[in-house]
């Protein structure tokens, strides 16, 4: 329960760029996004800039691979605590002390002396980061009317798209003119402007909430997650059966059961585990998961088949999938306005369904199809996912009550985060078992590839004969291009694999997307309860 409450008695900044206007929205708009596109720009731009980085620090991959995973793992530790932070400071003071502290941790990632003071600063940086996507996306929900919260989404999941936009282009240009630190630094001005904007224009709560630490639900959600994070983005490198990743998951299960426990069984918990009571918030929830399992996994096989297989350089690559992200942020728009007039699981169900035949029809690409053709498939399959990420959102806070929407935006956040690095672990895993599994199989069966081995074999023997080699070189010679050649054809046919799985996965998503019901007025309590944002038709209040 609430111990006491705070009433703030002096007027809040934002009314002098007119609060009072119906267009005070677009203010508030206008300061989120810096911020949010200048968080997610990093995460896009920072990867690029690894090679650089491990050169400049004299740094190997074992120590390096922290810069990623310590900022994921602190990152996803952030996104539930936005419910505790946001009842304590508000969303005002949480979100310009976050985008603070990510401009700063920032500022220190750029002065950064070796790796582990690097690692050090992004973990900074990640706790500012961690709070401001789901936090975002709690102020701009409670921000709009709502008949307009559909597109409030919308234009939050085109700042989500504005990293993958621009970031490889961008970063590619940065590191070729400047150095990696550039990478950071470039986040200041941009995060800086934000600040000021959103010191300005972000309402002042009329009361905030006095909620009780819960310690035992944060250490054991804390632990929860940094072991589970840790099992599954090191498994592959350590081996999945190894003592170190099967203790890891071991001491995530016991973590995991006791925060469970802990927080239904708290008056004040730290992460209301309660709303997965709401039904329509709990399947929102799965599609949430399996969407963002099927989008990542579908990237990260997508930039190994272009880069790997296919040869593509990383700024061939960024080229051709930049139009999936324009595509996804620019129709996410419309597709947030029409969440606010259809019945938001209507488009969800058609988002993961078309992601699904999208999926079997990547599995048609082959080494002779153009980049032209390939373009165009990602950028249908933007399409696709643009009508699962506004509506998902506005379908699932909207049927929460106003008070909750800051932890269940936190809870979603989490989600995404999870399924983030689940996905991409477990593809890599799995694409390199079935690449094995089709080595073997065609090394066995060799009927089973797309040209004629005995043909292809004494081609190459003329080949190298008629280039001067004696017969038992070029006999070696024609067998290792011919082994190298059926490794190219498994690896093809387990992208296949893969791209078919993820399919399957992204139609299995219809299932609970049928138990999505439509956001009604009924759904929700007063805003103006809460203090946190003014209605609308009140902005004074």
């Amino acid at each position: 329960m609430l111990a006491r409450s705070h009433t703030t008695k002096s007027p809040a900044p934002w009314q002098a760029l007119g609060a009072a206007s119906p267009f005070y929205h677009w203010w508030i708009t206008a300061a989120l996004m810096l911020g949010f596109t200048t968080a997610g720009l990093s995460i896009t731009v920072v990867q690029l800039a690894f090679p650089h980085m491990m050169t400049a620090l004299r740094a190997d991959l074992d120590v390096m691979q922290w810069v990623q995973t310590s900022p994921m793992i602190m990152q996803a530790v952030m996104m539930p605590s936005v419910g505790w932070l946001g009842s304590r400071l508000g969303n005002r003071r949480l979100y310009l002390l976050a985008l603070g502290l990510f401009v700063g941790g920032s500022v220190l990632c750029g002065m950064a002396w070796d790796v582990y003071s690097l690692i050090a600063f992004r973990v900074v940086q990640a706790i500012g980061a961690g709070p401001l996507f789901p936090l975002t996306q709690s102020i701009m929900f409670q921000t709009f009317p709502e008949e307009k919260r559909g597109l409030a989404m919308g234009i939050n999941s085109l700042g989500f798209s504005f990293g993958p936009m621009v970031g490889p282009v961008l970063g590619g240009y940065l590191l070729e003119h400047a150095n990696w630190r550039t990478v950071f630094y470039i986040n200041v001005p941009v995060g800086i402007v934000g600040l000021i904007l959103a010191y300005l224009v972000l309402p002042t709560p009329q009361r905030r909430e006095s909620r009780s630490l819960d310690v035992l639900g944060m250490l054991s959600m804390a632990m929860f997650l940094v072991t589970f994070l840790l099992a599954i983005t090191q498994g592959q490198d350590e081996g999945w059966d190894s003592r170190y990743i099967l203790t890891l998951l071991a001491m995530a299960v016991v973590a995991g059961v006791g925060f469970v426990v802990t927080e239904l069984h708290s008056a004040e918990p730290f992460v209301e585990l309660r709303l997965y009571k709401n039904v329509a918030f709990a399947m929102a929830s799965v599609v949430v998961f399996l969407s963002t399992i099927t989008f990542m996994a579908s990237n990260f096989v997508v930039t190994l088949f272009l880069q790997i297989h296919l040869q593509y350089t990383p700024l061939q690559a960024a080229w051709i999938l930049m139009p999936t992200a324009v595509v996804i942020g620019i129709l996410s728009i419309v597709t947030g306005r029409l969440a606010d007039l259809v019945p938001t699981k209507v488009l969800v169900i058609f988002g993961m369904g078309a992601s699904a035949l999208l999926m079997f029809q990547h599995a048609t690409i082959t080494t002779v199809t153009s980049a032209e053709a390939i373009t165009f498939w990602f950028a249908v399959r933007g399409v696709a996912r643009s009508f699962t990420i506004a509506p998902l959102s506005t379908g699932s806070l909207a049927t929460l009550p106003e008070s909750e929407i800051r932890m269940g935006s936190g809870l979603l956040s989490l989600t995404r985060g999870i399924a983030s690095a689940g996905s991409i672990a477990l593809t890599a895993a799995l694409f390199q078992n079935r690449l094995g599994e089709r080595v073997l199989h065609i090394m066995q069966d060799q009927s089973a590839v797309s040209f004629g081995v005995e043909e292809l074999l004494e081609s190459f023997l003329t080949t190298f004969k008629g280039l001067g080699d004696s017969v038992d070189i070029a006999q070696i010679k024609a067998s290792a291009m011919l082994e190298q050649l059926l490794t190219a054809e498994a690896a093809l046919h387990s992208y296949h694999d893969i791209f078919i799985m993820i399919g399957w996965i992204s139609a299995l998503g219809i299932l609970p997307a049928l138990w999505m019901s439509k956001p009604t007025k009924a759904a929700r309590m007063s805003s103006a309860s809460q203090g946190e944002v003014p209605s609308p038709a009140s902005p004074k209040g």
